[in-house]
């Protein structure tokens, strides 16, 4: 009984890390987009200054 108890918990245990790190997902994914199209602005930026 202890040992089924024990696989119970190990399995809710790993689906809360697991639907944890899910819900991070959404919010890196959001902040590395950003991240990437304000650096190609710049980047945009420094050419056109760079062709005057």
């Amino acid at each position: 009984m202890a040992l089924l108890l024990a696989a119970v918990a190990g399995i809710l245990l790993t689906a809360v890390a697991g639907g944890a790190r899910i819900m991070q997902l959404p919010a890196t994914a959001r902040k590395h987009r950003r991240a990437d199209h304000r650096a190609v602005k710049v980047e945009a930026k420094d050419l056109s200054k760079a062709r005057r």
